[in-house]
């Protein structure tokens, strides 16, 4: 496997209370978590707020690419994802479904470019049929 192929981020704990998360980007700003002050009912769902903004950004930004690539003007492009859980046969919470749900306006001209690229994106994006198709995932603690 080549570099090019390779995306890392890091992480880092202080205390029981912060989280961060260095994501080595001219784009994006790095992620900082902190739970102080909130209670330990009220913290849950951070990692799913994260997959379900990956899913979507993906998703949304592969669209907005295809659009563009074919001459559409994109008017606006806005959207949502929703995650559903539910438990295994051992008792862990796992998500079961991400609903990624887009709206897209585009001129009237483009109508056209836009069902063709509807009928791409059926297929979805990197991180959505990554996700759809598996993830293999090796641990290692040290």
């Amino acid at each position: 496997m080549s570099t090019d192929s390779l995306i890392a981020v890091s992480y880092r704990r202080e205390g029981d209370d912060k989280h961060f998360v260095s994501l080595d980007s001219h784009a994006l700003a790095d992620l900082a978590i902190d739970y102080t002050g909130i209670p330990d009912d009220e913290r849950g769902g951070t990692a799913t707020k994260l997959l379900c903004a990956s899913a979507l950004y993906c998703y949304a930004a592969t669209l907005g690419s295809a659009l563009k690539s074919r001459g559409a003007k994109i008017k606006s492009l806005t959207g949502n994802a929703v995650a559903e859980k539910e438990r295994d046969g051992y008792g862990r919470t796992k998500i079961s479904t991400i609903k990624v749900r887009v709206q897209v306006e585009v001129d009237e001209t483009d109508q056209a470019i836009l069902e063709k690229c509807r009928l791409i994106m059926r297929n979805g994006c990197l991180v959505t049929y990554s996700l759809d198709e598996g993830i293999h995932v090796e641990y290692e603690i040290q």
